[in-house]
């Protein structure tokens, strides 16, 4: 029996023999469809060879149905998975103008042209270093049907691990901008504290109002994960700051929050002054208030977390060109001022997750360069 009488025989009413029945229906118009496709396709790689005619039994072609629909699923699936990589690099590219940080609209911290800058470190980031994004792979290679099935969850959870310290890995549906208001726009540190609870409130905070209320409300949880933070840094680039941050914390915790403010202040200056050297200026706005934060390009998104609060921090800052005493943490008024509008609690806490936050940061860094690895 030729190839053409086969198509369309029905099937056992048994069940035997009637696999070909067991995949997708095609109606006339998909057969001839698919058959015009398969004619095309020889036609195209053997133009000169004079073939005999044959034609594609039904049963192929409903297999070739199946596996254009399984492949068609596949790709949505990936498609939608992806989605988060290319949501967060489109957001990344919107003005600053569209951050609605209190602190921004009515302090004015940046030029006009000041753009975020997540295109750049989405350009930065270096997979290589997690262990998860390696075993991903291999569980691809392996078992590829299995991990298409699930790679929706595992590429988020590759992407967090990839772009955020651990005390942010856990918050749903977290979007970088976000990330960027609290650290860069409100100088709020974020990155290895505070705990996930706090962060995601921070995060969530309507305005920048709301974040100062919940540093100064929560005060004592903060001071807790950041003594916490830094007992867990042992290396030598980071070890001689440690006394220092402890001894902050202490006097935060006593009570004595003028005199922690002013050694967050000191131990934020040395260390990023010890980091940074002389190119520290570059990622602090300068006093004629034109320097951009376009060095912050070179940063991978784990840097920039861990660095962008300095930008608020180093706000300029002159008593004698008669500057308004800034209500928030500020490194330079700290050094330069006594004032109740910036000696208080909240910048208190404020500064010592700034000192405690690099020093996480550092520590890292010490820890992946031992391990041969990028932080």
């Amino acid at each position: 029996m030729s190839d053409d009488e086969n198509v369309g025989e029905p099937a056992d009413e048994s069940g035997e023999g009637g696999d070909a029945e067991e995949h997708i229906e095609l109606t006339p118009e998909q057969q001839v469809a698919l058959r015009r496709t398969m004619e095309s396709i020889q036609q195209s790689l053997v133009r000169k060879v004079r073939l005999p005619k044959s034609t594609l039994p039904e049963s192929t072609l409903k297999n070739i149905a199946a596996i254009s629909r399984i492949a068609e699923a596949q790709h949505a699936l990936v498609a939608h998975a992806i989605k988060p990589f290319l949501d967060a690099q489109s957001a990344w590219q919107k003005q600053f103008a569209s951050i609605s940080s209190d602190i921004f609209k009515s302090h004015a911290l940046a030029q006009s042209n000041l753009n975020l800058v997540a295109s750049q470190l989405t350009r930065n980031i270096d997979f290589s270093a997690f262990a998860a994004a390696g075993q991903i792979a291999e569980k691809f290679t392996a078992q590829q049907a299995t991990w298409l099935k699930n790679i929706g969850p595992a590429i988020a959870a590759m992407r967090a691990a990839a772009f955020y310290p651990p005390n942010l890995r856990s918050i749903g549906g977290l979007k970088l901008e976000e990330v960027e208001q609290v650290v860069m726009v409100d100088g709020i540190p974020l990155y290895g504290l505070p705990r996930t609870a706090i962060a995601e409130a921070l995060i969530r905070a309507d305005g920048a109002s709301g974040r100062r209320e919940i540093l100064g409300r929560r005060w004592k949880s903060i001071s807790a994960d950041c003594r916490m933070a830094i007992e867990g840094c042992g290396y030598e680039a980071v070890s001689p700051y440690i006394p220092f941050a402890v001894a902050g914390l202490d006097a935060l915790d006593a009570g004595h929050t003028e005199a922690a403010q002013a050694l967050a202040g000191s131990l934020v200056d040395a260390i990023l002054s010890s980091y940074f050297g002389k190119d520290r200026y570059k990622y602090t706005p300068d006093k004629n208030g034109k320097r951009t934060k376009d060095a912050y390009d070179e940063f991978n998104v784990r840097q920039f977390i861990a660095f962008a609060p300095m930008w608020q921090a180093y706000q300029k800052f002159f008593v004698t060109g008669g500057d308004k005493v800034p209500m928030t943490f500020s490194r330079n008024a700290t050094a330069h001022t006594v004032s109740p509008r910036q000696f208080n609690r909240r910048n208190a806490v404020q500064g010592l997750m700034v000192a405690c936050s690099l020093l996480c940061r550092l520590d890292e860094e010490a820890r992946a360069l031992e391990a041969g690895r990028e932080a």
